[in-house]
């Protein structure tokens, strides 16, 4: 299996090396360099986001599991803190969403009625 995907990437570069070399691809050349060449910044900006939301995501579980009788009051809130902040995992794919503003609304939504401040 190795091999033969080797075999692929082999002539995956030869088609890349022919684009190259035809003068009607040189501008997408161009674009594909520059995104290499962007790829090294674009790697460490993923690395601060990964770096900023695990710190977070570590502070959220702490607050969260602090006030364990917010989370037991009401039915609604205790499924949102089963669903989304149970650890750290699943509270840092909350807070990327929230990030990114993913459907957001569904994380917060019952905790800002239960407690606005």
């Amino acid at each position: 299996l190795s091999s033969v995907l080797a075999f692929r990437t082999a002539r995956l570069l030869r088609v890349a090396r022919t684009f190259r070399l035809v003068p009607q691809f040189r501008v997408l050349w161009m674009l594909v360099r520059g995104l290499m060449s962007a790829m090294q910044t674009l790697v460490w900006a993923m690395v601060i986001l990964v770096g900023v939301v695990y710190a977070f995501g570590m502070l959220g579980v702490e607050l969260m599991k602090a006030d364990e009788e917010f989370w037991n009051e009401d039915e609604e809130t205790r499924v949102v803190y089963n669903d989304k902040f149970r650890g750290l995992f699943p509270t840092m794919l909350t807070l990327l969403q929230i990030t990114t503003m993913d459907t957001w609304t569904a994380a917060v939504r019952p905790m800002v009625f239960r407690r606005p401040y």
